[in-house]
């Protein structure tokens, strides 16, 4: 287990709040029609200095980032969250000792727990990452049909949603995903016979997925989906599903459960880095997924007509 050696990051890597609140900003100024200018203007900075915030290039100053929050209309706790696990702005990753187990150190992990403006920045962040690689127990957002992404996001079975829904802040249902993402997408096998009590639903979006992959062959550009088999016992199948992103040329560990974590530069960060890459490895090939796929979505179907 866990063969892929973790790799040694090649520059200081940013903090996880940082990139992650930068991200934010964009999203809350595109979303309100804010233009860099304006956002500038009302900071007393450049167009460049804003657009750098937002990517991450350079770390915001506190009065900036409330001066921001305010005007795309963030107050109280929720800007009171963001300014306490801001960095200080003279934070520097190379500067700082590792601690613990996990490597860490100050302002390596984030936990996002703001309610439903933690879950819109995960969203936020899922889509607009230009790279994810995931593992995954169920079908994740973005390849999913209409019919069983209804099963997925039903309240019953998702406490915290993966989508924009109703209940969510507005921004998040603006944010589009990004073009031309590359994205690996690793469908842990229990997929393939967990039908429920609707296995025709599942039929249909088992065949969607091989759909995705049999696209693969003929050049269209879109996600790539591996079914990894449960054996061997792999890195992974012990920690549960998490991605690895890369937004603004940041790349970010990520996961979420009752709320979104992001961490970067640590020790656990690359091992959990280093287990996505074996699990790549491991996975089926291109042609026995769509086998598998397939197969499994005639015997779902054959379960509905039972």
């Amino acid at each position: 287990m866990l063969h892929a050696v973790p790799a040694s990051p090649t520059e200081a890597p940013q903090a996880p709040a940082r990139i992650v609140t930068g991200l934010y900003l964009r999203c809350l100024r595109e979303a309100r029609g804010t233009t860099l200018e304006d956002a500038a203007h009302a900071v007393g900075v450049s167009s460049s200095a804003v657009s750098r915030w937002e990517r991450a290039e350079s770390p915001i100053r506190k009065e900036a980032l409330k001066t921001l929050l305010t005007r795309y209309r963030v107050v109280g706790k929720h800007a009171d969250f963001l300014m306490l696990h801001m960095p200080p702005q003279s934070y520097s990753r190379d500067q700082r000792d590792e601690e613990g187990l996990a490597r860490r150190a100050p302002h390596d992990c984030w936990a996002d727990v703001a309610d439903h403006e933690a879950t819109a920045r995960y969203i936020a962040v899922m889509r607009t990452a230009s790279e994810v690689t995931q593992f995954c127990m169920a079908v994740p957002a973005g390849l999913r049909t209409p019919t069983y992404q209804q099963i997925v996001l039903a309240p019953d079975v998702c406490a915290t949603p993966d989508e924009p829904v109703l209940g969510l802040p507005p921004w998040v249902h603006r944010v589009p995903w990004a073009a031309g993402q590359q994205r690996t997408v690793l469908l842990d096998e229990t997929e393939l016979t967990s039908g429920g009590s609707q296995p025709e639903v599942v039929a249909g979006q088992l065949r969607h997925l091989a759909d995705l992959v049999s696209r693969e062959e003929s050049g269209v550009r879109g996600p790539v989906v591996r079914i990894l088999p449960m054996s061997p016992l792999l890195f992974v199948h012990t920690v549960g599903p998490y991605a690895e992103v890369t937004l603004h040329g940041h790349r970010l560990v990520t996961s979420v459960g009752l709320f979104p974590f992001y961490e970067t530069g640590s020790g656990a960060a690359q091992t959990m880095s280093a287990g996505l890459r074996e699990a790549v490895a491991a996975a089926c090939s291109r042609e026995e997924t769509y086998d598998r796929l397939v197969r499994a979505a005639d015997t779902m179907q054959r379960r509905a007509t039972s």
